[in-house]
């Protein structure tokens, strides 16, 4: 029993030590992809987000007198459907068709000659080779339709993930200094009378941190300065569904993503990024996380009940 418990137990800190060293590389692979993909989508995530957010304010002013659900309801399903649009004139449907017949053949030819063994190993051989042919020509039109798709969730998340602060609540405003900047001790924040500065500045750990007192409702902007520098975040309070830009970043792609409404920040500032701990939206359908899920199925079950109407395979 004692052998089986010592091996039961260096098979298991064999199994974690295998994890740590498979993340490990997938997070060294990861920099490496980031390193050589920034350049080139960063100015890409640029262009693209002014776009979208001129598009989203558009949008956002048609639907806020609805109720949230029912905007949130709407905007997956239209999505739905011009992704079902843009598979179909991006996919070779012909090749498709084909791939899903050939699925389907030899799932009816493993049904009827299970005895076979010959035949069962062919048309085994033959379903992955239709499987395989199937991923392939769904991936053209999921890669060209990504950026777009991420840029349409980057405008939703600022509706969706965070909500507004509102007069009488607190947040942390943190800002992370780049690698080569010495920690700040000049820092300062300046917002007006819309906000009471309780606790601050805080350095550590190469960041700048403050707490703040949200006083006034509106847009207001905060100015932050460091090392003789300034820079500007946008700070919302009030109530209801309004746009919020919890993070203002530099210019990394990944982050674009995500907050897409601010400009990027300058490359010769010191700061890397400002942050405002807005608190996430309460609801089980549209509110903080639970939107991206109610995103998801409502524009997949559009997709799938429109598929034949627009003649589209996938």
């Amino acid at each position: 029993m004692g052998a089986i418990n010592t091996f039961l137990i260096n098979a298991g800190l064999a199994l974690r030590w295998l994890g740590a060293e498979v993340l490990a590389l997938l997070v060294a692979v990861w920099a490496v992809l980031d390193a050589v993909l920034n350049p080139v989508l960063s100015p890409l995530m640029a262009v693209g987000n002014a776009i979208g957010n001129v598009l989203g304010r558009i949008v956002h002013s048609i639907l806020s007198p609805l109720p949230v659900w029912v905007g949130l309801t709407a905007v997956s399903a239209a999505a739905g459907v011009v992704m079902l649009v843009g598979f179909r004139h991006t996919s070779n449907q012909a090749a498709i068709g084909r791939a899903k017949d050939a699925i389907k053949a030899n799932l009816l030819a493993l049904k009827l000659y299970k005895d076979e063994l010959r035949v069962t190993f062919l048309a085994q051989w033959r379903l992955l080779g239709a499987v395989a042919r199937l991923q392939l020509h769904m991936l053209k039109p999921i890669l060209i339709m990504l950026l777009p798709m991420l840029l349409l969730l980057g405008q939703m998340g600022v509706r969706y993930q965070w909500r507004p602060l509102r007069p009488g609540e607190r947040a942390l405003v943190k800002v992370r200094l780049k690698q080569d900047v010495p920690q700040a001790a000049d820092a300062s924040l300046i917002a007006g009378d819309v906000v009471e500065t309780e606790v601050g500045p805080v350095p550590g750990g190469g960041e700048v941190a403050w707490r703040i007192l949200a006083k006034q409702a509106g847009r207001h902007a905060m100015k932050i300065t460091i090392g003789g520098q300034s820079l500007e975040k946008e700070l919302v309070i009030g109530d209801g569904l309004q746009v919020v830009s919890a993070l203002r970043s530099d210019a990394r792609w990944t982050q674009q993503v995500l907050h897409p409404l601010e400009p990027r920040i300058p490359a010769d500032s010191p700061i890397a990024s400002v942050e405002v701990t807005y608190p996430p939206r309460g609801s089980w359908f549209d509110g903080s996380d639970w939107w991206v899920l109610t995103f998801f199925v409502i524009s997949m079950i559009a997709a799938i009940i429109l598929a034949p109407v627009f003649k589209v395979r996938f």
